[in-house]
């Protein structure tokens, strides 16, 4: 079983958990059981903002992207090995990818405490219920704690039927994929939600994964909508922090992975239906896509920077 294959690795990991009562007690503890252990208790944005206005990013020094801003913090840092929080549009795919790191979220991650759950409202109006995901550095560590946590299967045959913006990728990459494709004009994913949701909601039935490039995440404006609904001057700031289909893909109840690009606060967002076959193959997928490993995070994770040199 893969759960015991993950017991056999003997690795203890630490874990940090957004301090949101969404995240049960039993999905934490179910965690502990494969050697993930609570660790931190995660400062969370206030009213579940997307930016956070008590944290900043250690990058730029500018409002922390939220809303599970403090667990992409404590993971950046080398706090914690992976971080869970909450995603209602986009609280864990944006932290992620703000600070280079690699977020996954999905509707199918503890559903039976999920039923429990009372629907929100957005600030645009739009009613969701938050999903569960996953903030780390490493993919095999998430590939596993996703492998144990959700029905997915292996695929014998990477047919796989993807839909792409060629603006967003060099011809390199784009040959070195198998299988079918179709190139779609992505560029809508930059506009108000609800024009978004029913364009990307029809792709999403006609391929296996969609991927789209976004970022960078709050550096030239700030994805707020609260800060967004003022003015149009706001709304071209909101505009500006680059949030694209990652704000939609909870709302939609698809499930996404975020992995880091090499520019800055910049990922590629691949988005799939949440069955189980769809899943395995967006997870096979990431798995063969060219990791970047950010070579700045040794500035923020080497604790001998936080203690006194008689404790190094």
């Amino acid at each position: 079983m893969i759960i015991d294959q993950f017991k056999e690795n003997g690795s203890i990991y630490y874990a940090g958990v957004k301090n949101r009562s969404q995240i049960s007690s039993a999905f934490v503890q179910s965690l502990e059981e494969i050697g993930i252990y609570l660790h931190t208790l995660d400062r969370a944005a206030t009213a579940g903002r997307a930016i956070d206005i008590h944290l900043k990013n250690p990058y730029t020094g500018r409002p922390m992207t939220g809303s599970s801003s403090g667990t992409a913090i404590n993971v950046l840092l080398g706090i914690n090995d992976i971080g869970i929080g909450t995603d209602g549009g986009g609280s864990v795919l944006a932290p992620a990818m703000a600070v280079n790191l690699i977020g996954f979220i999905s509707p199918l991650l503890d559903q039976e405490n999920r039923k429990r759950l009372t629907s929100k409202i957005s600030t645009d109006g739009i009613a969701f219920q938050p999903s569960l995901g996953f903030i780390t550095e490493e993919f095999d560590l998430l590939k596993k704690v996703v492998n144990v946590m959700l029905p997915v299967e292996e695929v014998s045959e990477m047919n796989i039927e993807i839909i792409y913006d060629p603006v967003d990728f060099s011809k390199k990459e784009i040959d070195a994929w198998e299988g079918q494709t179709s190139v779609k004009d992505l560029s809508f994913k930059f506009d108000a939600r609800e024009r978004v949701m029913p364009k990307l909601k029809e792709l999403l039935a006609n391929c296996d994964v969609l991927i789209s490039k976004e970022g960078p995440i709050d550096t030239d404006g700030l994805g707020d909508t609260v800060l967004g609904h003022f003015d149009q001057r706001t709304q071209e700031q909101q505009r500006q922090g680059k949030k694209g289909n990652l704000r939609v893909v909870n709302m939609l109840g698809a499930t996404a992975i975020t992995l880091p690009a090499e520019e800055f606060a910049v990922g590629y967002l691949l988005i799939c239906e949440s069955t189980p076959k769809k899943i395995s193959k967006m997870l096979q997928f990431s798995e063969e896509w060219s990791q970047v490993k950010n070579p700045y995070t040794r500035y923020f994770s080497d604790c001998r920077e936080y203690y006194p040199k008689e404790f190094g």
